[in-house]
């Protein structure tokens, strides 16, 4: 078997991965797995581990996820690939804060951090700052939340991360209504609007006009109020998400 044919393998068990065929997937990794190693290509079995961990995750199968992560990271180790070692704790994070294990997810962000630090990589940086960020919002930390965010927000500007800035700008606006920072949180969420539009990202444009649309009604206007909800739900509607379309109507009728 050549390399060649376990690239093909993976390939396919992207296909099936993403229509739905999980086991079949599954085991595409499995074969593309054991295809890399004999022909001794640690990355590409890596990359095979990879795929398989994010599977069980999907799946449900933690215990699984966190081994095919481990072994992954310690393959891209060995290849010195920072970037991807980072990748990897990151998923590892997200595995610990599913099964409630806060302390366990910060430890891996911040071990992630160090590696994009090292790696010079701004827009990994700025993913782990945001979901730090997200970890201090949903604890009811804002103003720390907020930190995290402005974080977040230079290393997405400094690898030119449209959509990174764009998504960490909603989710500042949406702390800042929280907090009761109305003219803050309509700035920042018209910056976020402007930087969907430019990416053409429609499914993130309707989720920020449908914001804009809550901090309208949170200072009183509500006719625009009701014009940014009806916007959102026929964004919603062209980038096919029919339920976030029937919400955001049923949302506008009551503003």
């Amino acid at each position: 078997m050549t390399r060649s044919e376990a690239d093909r393998v993976l390939d396919e068990a992207e296909t099936l991965w993403l229509s739905g065929e999980k086991q079949r997937a599954r085991e595409c990794c499995l074969r593309a797995r054991l295809l890399y190693h004999e022909t001794g290509d640690g990355r590409g079995e890596a990359d095979a581990l990879t795929r398989m961990g994010d599977i069980e995750a999907e799946t449900g199968h933690g215990n699984g996820a966190r081994q095919a992560y481990v072994e992954a990271r310690q393959l891209y180790a060995q290849g010195g690939d920072q970037r991807e070692q980072g990748s990897i704790l990151v998923r590892l994070a997200h595995l610990a804060q599913r099964e409630g294990d806060g302390a366990g997810a910060r430890s891996f962000y911040q071990s992630a951090l160090d590696l994009y630090e090292s790696a010079a990589d701004p827009s990994g940086l700025g993913h782990v700052h945001r979901a730090l960020g997200h970890m201090e919002r949903d604890a009811g930390a804002q103003d720390k939340a907020l930190d995290r965010y402005r974080e977040a927000l230079a290393c997405y500007r400094h690898a030119a991360d449209t959509l990174g800035e764009a998504g960490t700008l909603k989710s500042m606006a949406a702390v800042q209504r929280n907090l009761g920072h109305l003219d803050k949180a309509r700035a920042e969420c018209d910056q976020a609007l402007i930087l969907l539009r430019q990416a053409g990202d429609l499914l993130g444009e309707a989720k920020a006009t449908r914001l804009m649309a809550r901090i309208l009604a949170d200072e009183g206007l509500h006719d625009q109020a009701r014009k940014s909800m009806h916007a959102a739900a026929k964004l919603f509607g062209r980038a096919g998400d029919v339920a976030a379309h029937d919400e955001a109507e049923a949302e506008a009728r009551g503003l």
